[in-house]
Formats: C-alpha cells, structure tokens, sequence
C-alpha cells in the first residue's frame, strides 16, 4: 500500500484539496438532509442503515424518542443504532465468518451504552429495536438486527447492574456493552440476524 512517500509536493496537495472539497461536501449534504453535523458522532453511518432499511433517523444526537436513533414511520418502530469500523485485517474474516459461515470463524463486535448503567435505562431499551452496522471504509456492509431480550439480558446490561447491586465491582470501566458474534453465515442463536448484507468485493 502506498504510504505517501512517493508523491511529489504538487501530487500531496491537490489530493488533499481534493479530500477537503468533498469533507466539505459531506456537510453540506448533510445539512440539506437537516444535519447540523452529520459528522457527529456516527450520524453518517446510521443514516447509510436507515436508508436501507427504510427508517427516518432523527436528526439530533439525543434523538426525538429518547433512547433511539429512528423510527420507521409505516410501522411505528423505533430502533436503537449501533455500528463497528472492521479493520483491514478483519474484513475477509468477517464475511467468511458473518455471511459465507465458515466453520470455526467468529468475529465479535462491541455495541456500547453510555445510558446503560442504570436499571431503569436498561429496563428501557426492551422497548425499541436494536440494529447494528458493520462498515468498512464507507461501506455499509451488514446490518443484525440484535435482540432486545439479548441486549438487555443477564449476559447483556444487566450483567454489570446485578453485579453492582450485589455489591461487585466491575473490572472493565466501560463495562456499559454487548457484544454480538458474527458466526456460522449470520449472528450466534439467541442474539440475533442478520436483515441485510453486502459484500463490495464483488
């Protein structure tokens, strides 16, 4: 891969005019779509899912329905989005383990919840759907829609609350996770499935 060495000063920077016009270009869309900052935080990504999966993600990071990232307007769900960046290592494994379902391959990815460290906002997010994106440098490549039981489950949130309650402590600072297992062509039982896919190396 070429680290930028060989180019010439002239070659730098009209790639880095290039990358600044459309940086600029991304907010500019995103505003006329009704983004302050489209950049924020993962708000481009959610707006690749919802546009997938038919959804109207909200505009503002704390969202109009508290706790939620979009709501499909035919059907009245309101979902929570989450999403992972694979690294290059991880891409081929990825779909071998998430999609193709070759044997032995697991790849686990981290949904987190800044809210999740209460009982009472755990207890909440049973009532909305949880969907998780998987990308890869601006590829949308899968979306599991995770299950709320799963999420909010022992092995899910609850398992740092009932610790804590019981007088534990937690190793992990951000113990506030869930993570789901890409395996077996889909998601491992219990947690989940996968309602969409593709693989842009074809």
């Amino acid at each position: 891969m070429n680290n930028g060495s060989e180019l010439t000063t002239a070659q730098r920077n009209e790639l880095i005019e290039e990358l600044s016009y459309h940086n600029k270009r991304i907010y500019e869309i995103g505003e006329l779509l009704g983004f302050d900052n489209i950049q924020e935080k993962a708000k481009l990504k959610e707006v690749m899912m919802g546009h997938e999966l038919g959804d109207r993600v909200f505009t503002k990071s704390t969202g109009e329905i508290k706790g939620t990232d979009a709501i499909n307007e035919k059907t009245g769900e309101i979902s929570e989005y989450k999403t992972s960046e694979l690294k290059k290592h991880e891409l081929d494994r990825f779909f071998d383990a998430a999609i193709y379902g070759t044997q032995g391959l697991t790849l686990a990815a981290s949904m987190t919840y800044n809210n999740g460290s209460t009982r009472e906002n755990v207890e909440s997010y049973k009532n909305s759907s949880h969907k998780h994106g998987v990308f890869y440098r601006g590829n949308l490549l899968c979306i599991a829609e995770v299950s709320p039981e799963y999420v909010t489950g022992d092995n899910g949130l609850m398992k740092r609350i009932n610790k804590a309650e019981n007088g534990g402590v937690y190793k992990s600072t951000n113990g506030n996770s869930v993570s789901v297992h890409y395996e077996n062509g889909g998601v491992r039982e219990g947690e989940g499935e996968i309602i969409f896919t593709h693989d842009f190396r074809k």
